[in-house]
């Protein structure tokens, strides 16, 4: 009897080599793999160091990342594991010792919380349209964090019971509801249509 030869895996650098698209990570389109971005500007313009999870899962990251992608900010991209898949990095735990992300470092001062770094952002380097506090703003903010809190307990936090679970989905679709609502107050697909 003959067996069939089994298949090896391709490595990394092999999967890599048939990739035949060439996409610029540090000056094309946004790229989670990206650990540079300048927007055709030099390395010497980076002030910015974003502290981000490795995977692009956390909406606190991604909420700072899109704000400096809209704003073509060029940053340097340090990524870290999330609580919810894995241990984190002793170094960033050295820098951060709660180990919450994100965390940006702006001109070598260290920030963390996102709503606390994108209004040091928006002093450096302006507002995107409205600021984080303008007054109408704040509401958007307040319901962007109920959404986001929902979300980490459904899926982020250990569920101890299907109850729990239940119950966690539940308050996730009912804040999504809300979301639904104010979006259909707006104009346009956007909050932004709303301030």
């Amino acid at each position: 009897m003959t067996t069939a030869p089994t298949a090896t895996p391709m490595a990394w650098p092999e999967l890599e080599a048939l990739d035949t698209i060439q996409t610029d990570r540090v000056n094309g389109p946004t790229n989670a793999q990206a650990r540079l971005r300048l927007f055709g500007k030099t390395e010497a313009d980076v002030r910015v160091t974003l502290f981000r999870d490795n995977h692009a899962w956390c909406p606190y990251c991604q909420k700072v990342w899109l704000w400096l992608e809209e704003k073509q900010i060029p940053y340097r991209i340090e990524k870290v594991t999330m609580f919810c898949y894995g241990q984190k990095e002793a170094w960033f735990k050295k820098k951060v010792p709660s180990g919450m992300l994100p965390a940006l470092e702006l001109d070598g001062q260290l920030i963390t919380e996102s709503d606390d770094i994108l209004i040091a952002l928006e002093g450096a380097f302006g507002p995107l349209v409205v600021g984080m506090q303008t007054p109408k703003a704040i509401p958007l903010r307040q319901l962007e964090r109920l959404l986001f809190r929902a979300w980490c307990s459904w899926l982020c936090q250990p569920v101890r019971s299907t109850r729990q679970e239940q119950f966690n989905r539940e308050q996730f679709v009912a804040v999504v509801a809300k979301v639904e609502a104010a979006l259909a107050a707006t104009p346009g697909p956007f909050f932004k249509d709303k301030i």
